[in-house]
C-alpha cells in the first residue's frame, strides 16, 4: 500500500509524540537507585518518579509529578501516615493532590477544584472556598467530561488506592503508594507527615539535583 505524503507525515509525528507513545520526554526524571532515609519509627524509600507521558500514571497534566514512595514501619505499633508535602529551595512547601480531578489541570487550577469538590461534599456553597465562583471547576469539569464516565471512575478508583495521604500501617507492615506534587524546578525534598500514639512527626528524603521544570 502506498501512503501519501501527508500521511507520512502525519505517522511520524504520531510516533514521535512523548505523551502519545510513552517515549522518554525531555522533563523526564530517571533515579539511578532508589533513595532511602530511615527513623526509628519507619523507613521511607524513594523508588520512582513519574511524569506525564509515563507508562501507568495517573497524571493527565505535564503540571504534575508522581512520586511513588515505599513506607515500612519499622515500630511496634501502628502509625498512620497522613500527607507528602514537596519543599523547594525557597524552604516553600508544597501540598500533594487530595482528588484525582486535580491531576487533569495544572496544580494552581487543581488546588481550586479540590477545594470546590470538598465543599460540595460537604454540602457547603462553592462561593464560600473557590474565590473565582466555580468558574475553575466548570471548565475542569468540561474537560473531564471528554472521557468515558467509566473511564473516569475507574480512574478515580485508582487515585484512591494509589494515594499515599491518610494511610495506616501495622506493626511491621509495607506500603507503596504515591504522592502527586506540582512540577516545579528545583524541588529540594519530599516532606512525610505522619502520627503515632496521637504525636505527628515528620521525614524528609532528598530529591535529585536534575529535578527540571
Amino acid at each position: 500500500m502506498r501512503l501519501s505524503l501527508p500521511l507520512l507525515l502525519l505517522f511520524s509525528f504520531a510516533a514521535a509524540g512523548c505523551a502519545g507513545s510513552k517515549a522518554p520526554c525531555p522533563d523526564r526524571v530517571t533515579l539511578t537507585a532508589p533513595i532511602r532515609v530511615q527513623s526509628v519509627d519507619l523507613a521511607v524509600t524513594l523508588v520512582r518518579i513519574a511524569v506525564y507521558g509515563d507508562r501507568e500514571t495517573l497524571i493527565d497534566d505535564p503540571g504534575w509529578r508522581e512520586y511513588g514512595i515505599e513506607i515500612e514501619n519499622l515500630g511496634s505499633k501502628a502509625l498512620t501516615v497522613l500527607n507528602v508535602k514537596l519543599l523547594d529551595q525557597a524552604g516553600v512547601y508544597f501540598d500533594s493532590a487530595s482528588a484525582y480531578e486535580q491531576l487533569i489541570a495544572p496544580p494552581d487550577a487543581g488546588v481550586e477544584l479540590a477545594s470546590d469538590v470538598a465543599a460540595k461534599a460537604a454540602g457547603m456553597a462553592a462561593g464560600q472556598i473557590i474565590p473565582f465562583g466555580g468558574q475553575i471547576f466548570s471548565v475542569v469539569t468540561g474537560a473531564v467530561s471528554t472521557s468515558s464516565a467509566g473511564a473516569r471512575t475507574k480512574a478515580k478508583r485508582a487515585f484512591t488506592l494509589r494515594v499515599l495521604k491518610n494511610v495506616e500501617i501495622a506493626p511491621a507492615g509495607k506500603v507503596e503508594r504515591s504522592a502527586f506534587l506540582p512540577a516545579i524546578a528545583g524541588g529540594k525534598a519530599l516532606a512525610v507527615d505522619y502520627a503515632r500514639d496521637g504525636a505527628s512527626e515528620r521525614i524528609e528524603v532528598s530529591l535529585p539535583t536534575n529535578l527540571g521544570p
